[in-house]
């Protein structure tokens, strides 16, 4: 991965902004306690999409002494609420078309009083919706309740929303599972190229649920390598948006 990333990073004409997003904390907690190791020892921030019904006791309470040992390193916002499928066809959703205002409210009000009830105000106000996608009626309702983003893949269709996005580019598990390391360091070479060109920021996504250990120690070596090039500067998702959090409000209502 080195031989291939580094020549790119050098050759870059314009410093790129990036950001790291890890889906799916409250699944396999063993796995993403290493992850986070991985990142803090390389001192890179990295923001946790949190499935609010998933976090338990003890993941929860070393969340909290990680955030508040080192609350530019780690943070925490939601990732829906059970990460559970509700479309009856077609691509899974928990926050797709078949879903009543209703019942998205429902959830989201749930979501966020449950993760707020495991971590207080150390909650981000910003929102990735499971497997990436949500409804435009989804992105009305979080602006509506005071979330300052969204966060899904780059690539994803406009949703004609007020809301901020903080897009991902690369999905590392996805890529390694295509073709190892080779695939993952092409990917994230071609993104590098492309956010030096039009100046947004990269997120690269994981999966820590999915990351085995030699995943982790490729994600090490890289970030040895990269943490500190000239041509890069890691980023909390807080640090790329462009005002500070709102307090959340209730979520207003739809019809």
């Amino acid at each position: 991965m080195r031989d291939v990333l580094m020549p790119v990073l050098d050759a870059l004409p314009a410093t790129v902004q990036v950001f790291v997003r890890d889906d799916d904390a409250g699944w396999e907690d063993d796995r993403l306690l290493a992850l986070l190791d991985v990142t803090q020892r390389a001192g890179v921030a990295i923001d946790l999409a949190a499935i609010p019904a998933a976090i338990g006791p003890e993941l929860a309470a070393e969340l909290r002494t990680r955030i508040d040992a080192a609350p530019a390193l780690v943070a925490v916002h939601q990732h829906g609420l059970v990460h559970a499928n509700h479309e009856p066809e077609g691509r899974k959703s928990e926050f797709g078309a078949a879903r009543t205002a209703a019942a998205q409210r429902e959830d989201l009000e749930l979501g966020r009083a449950l993760l707020a009830d495991w971590l207080g105000a150390r909650v981000q106000p910003w929102f990735t919706p499971p497997w990436n996608r949500c409804s435009a009626l989804t992105a009305a309702l979080l602006a509506a309740a005071g979330f300052q983003a969204l966060s899904r893949d780059r690539g994803a269709k406009p949703l004609q929303s007020e809301l901020p996005e903080l897009p991902v580019d690369v999905d590392w598990s996805r890529h390694w599972r295509e073709g190892g390391p080779a695939a993952v360091a092409a990917a994230l070479a071609q993104a590098l190229r492309a956010r030096a060109a039009d100046g947004a920021a990269l997120g690269l996504m994981l999966h820590h649920g999915v990351m085995v250990r030699e995943e982790r120690d490729c994600l090490a070596a890289l970030l040895a390598d990269a943490a500190r090039h000239p041509r890069l500067r890691w980023r909390a998702m807080r640090e790329l948006l462009p005002s500070p959090a709102p307090r959340i409000a209730a979520c207003a209502q739809f019809a």
